[in-house]
Order: C-alpha cells, then sequence, then structure tokens
C-alpha cells in the first residue's frame, strides 16, 4: 500500500463526494488519505477559505504524503485561477508537499482533451454564474451553455444528494451542437461515475472536476497507468 505514492486529500467537511470519487479511481500502489476542513459557510475570500483549512493543513504531514490535492472548486469566486494559485503557493509553504488544486487540474484536462467550446454543469448559487463564466474565459475557453443545480441549503450536503438522473439531464441540457465537450465543477456533486456512460451516450468528452483533480495528480507523479472505465481523460498521459 502506498508503494507508488501517498496523497492527501483536503477537503471541506460537508463534502462527501470527493473522497469515494478519488477512491473509486485509485490505481494499485497509491493510497489517498482524507483530511477535513470545518465548513460553516462557502468562504467569500480566498483568506477566510485558508483560515477554515489550519486545523487540517496542521495534521497533513503526519502521513507523509508524496502529494496534496486540493478538492475544492473556487470558481464561484472573482479571478478563480488567481485564487487558485494563491491556495496552491499557500498550502505549499505551510506543508512542504507539492499541491494540485482542482481549478488548474480542470484547465489542465481541458487542453489534453482538445476541448475549446463547453456546456458546464455546476452547483454554485445563480449569482456566481458570472464568475465562473469569466473564469473560463479567461483560460480560453468558450462556454455555450451553463446549467447551475443550486439549492438554498447550500453549505450543507446537499450538493452530494442531488440524483444521478438530475445531473444527467443537466449533462443533456447542455449539451449543445456548438458543444465539443461536456464539464462539471463543484466537487460534491455526482459525475465521477457518470462519465463513461455520458460520454457513450452524448458522443462527446466529459470531464468530471473530481476525476480530473485525481488524474492531473497522477499525471503530476509521473503515473500514467490508469485503467479503464472511466472515461476518455483517464486513458490520456499529460
Amino acid at each position: 500500500m502506498g508503494t507508488r505514492a501517498v496523497l492527501a486529500v483536503l477537503v471541506p467537511s460537508t463534502n462527501t463526494m470527493v473522497e469515494p470519487d478519488l477512491a473509486s479511481l485509485q490505481p494499485p500502489g497509491v493510497t489517498n488519505h482524507t483530511f477535513r476542513f470545518p465548513f460553516p459557510e462557502l468562504p467569500a475570500s480566498p483568506e477566510r477559505l485558508l483560515a477554515l483549512m489550519e486545523p487540517a493543513i496542521a495534521m497533513v504531514g503526519a502521513c507523509e504524503p508524496d502529494h496534496l490535492v486540493l478538492g475544492y472548486s473556487p470558481e464561484y469566486m472573482p479571478q478563480a485561477a488567481a485564487v487558485a494559485r494563491h491556495l496552491k503557493a499557500s498550502l505549499e509553504q505551510a506543508t512542504g508537499v507539492a499541491v494540485s488544486t482542482a481549478t488548474e487540474a480542470v484547465s489542465a484536462a481541458l487542453r489534453a482533451l482538445n476541448c475549446k467550446r463547453l456546456g458546464i454543469v455546476n452547483p454554485f448559487p445563480e449569482q456566481a454564474n458570472a464568475a465562473v463564466l469569466n473564469h473560463f474565459q479567461s483560460e480560453g475557453f468558450e462556454v455555450q451553455a451553463m446549467e447551475c443545480l443550486a439549492s438554498a441549503q447550500k453549505g450543507k450536503v446537499f450538493s452530494a444528494r442531488i440524483s444521478a438522473e438530475q445531473i444527467r439531464a443537466a449533462f443533456r441540457a447542455v449539451d449543445h451542437s456548438s458543444v465539443d465537450c461536456l464539464l462539471q465543477v463543484g466537487t460534491n456533486l455526482v459525475a465521477t461515475s457518470l462519465v463513461e456512460q455520458l460520454e457513450q451516450e452524448l458522443g462527446k468528452p466529459v470531464v468530471a472536476v473530481n476525476t480530473a483533480t485525481y488524474w492531473y495528480a497522477l499525471q503530476e507523479l509521473n503515473i500514467h497507468q490508469l485503467g479503464s472505465g472511466n472515461g476518455q481523460l483517464m486513458q490520456l498521459a499529460m
């Protein structure tokens, strides 16, 4: 166990999706170890987010990880790419371990798949859609359609309880003829387990944020034999 890599995974305490998703993708010789941080509200700034992470950050080093995965999507914040870079630098400084963020992983995954025009599914509040749109445009992508599955219960575990059928319907809704890739962001939403089926049904690459985050972390560790059955992305080497 852990002969190829030991990964520490940092997630909000309300997130019940990242841990099982990453476990389903785990190749032989790699182990994942989840550290949870308090999440009383949707943080409005990276400084607030880092403050909430402090208790978990203090424990990360105990498992002597080879890499740290941040299982969190800040695309609801303005200038998400800059936020992600700030989080990455702060976490690397605090832990002494290289860090992969969901934000950088998604952009890398889309480029690896040669995707340009996106249909996006997310669980963020409606007022965050402009920030999501601006983020992907600033990364060089075109957003052709977006479905928001937000709820008044955001901040609890509600996102993880949105049914697979609702999420399939959201993907179908953003599957416009102009779209060349279907993307899900927001790490507490069912999607990783649906990727293979949706790709077969819709005939396009489907990128789930948790899949992309784990794929990217493994690429950073030069682990490329990732098995089959989890969609096109997991077959690619970066």
